[in-house]
């Protein structure tokens, strides 16, 4: 059975011969009312102050968990560009290394073809080398046969003088 402070206080017992004396019996009553009342006020003011730690935690828990979750976001975030990253890199060393031998083919390519060329122009040169040899030989031929022709029409003029 609960009590109020105020049913304490407003309580009243029969006097009896050699009973208790209705004064310390009020008094001492008041004390008790008193006091109730004070752990009453205290359990309430509790109760508030607990309610208010509780909303309080509540938002703490929920700050908290918004907080993890902004974390495993950004954790994840971070995995998906560090991946990104690692796929981008491995895309443009790949690139690379077939534009490096696309240009080492290429130039292996033109290697062959000047390689190729400069046999070309020696062979044209050995041939020109040849014509002009044979040219000059010819020339030399030449020059001979009009030595020849004029050394007999010196002999013909002589004669002829």
């Amino acid at each position: 059975m609960k009590l109020t402070p105020q049913e304490i206080l407003s309580q009243t017992f029969s006097a009896k011969f050699k009973g208790l004396d209705p004064v310390e019996v009020k008094n001492f009553l008041q004390q008790v009312a008193e006091t109730l009342e004070m752990e009453i006020q205290e359990k309430e003011e509790l109760k508030g102050a607990m309610e208010r730690l509780r909303e309080s935690l509540a938002k703490l828990e929920k700050k908290e968990e918004l907080l993890r979750d902004t974390l495993i976001a950004a954790q994840k975030f971070s995995s998906e560009i560090k991946a990104n990253s690692h796929k981008e890199a491995e895309l443009i060393t790949k690139d690379a290394e077939i534009k490096s031998e696309e240009i080492v083919k290429h130039a292996v390519i033109r290697q062959m073809a000047i390689r190729e060329e400069i046999k070309n122009l020696q062979f044209k040169r050995k041939e020109i080398e040849s014509d002009i040899i044979h040219l000059l030989n010819s020339l030399k031929e030449l020059i001979e046969t009009y030595h020849k022709q004029d050394e007999e029409f010196d002999k013909i003029e002589y004669l002829g003088k």
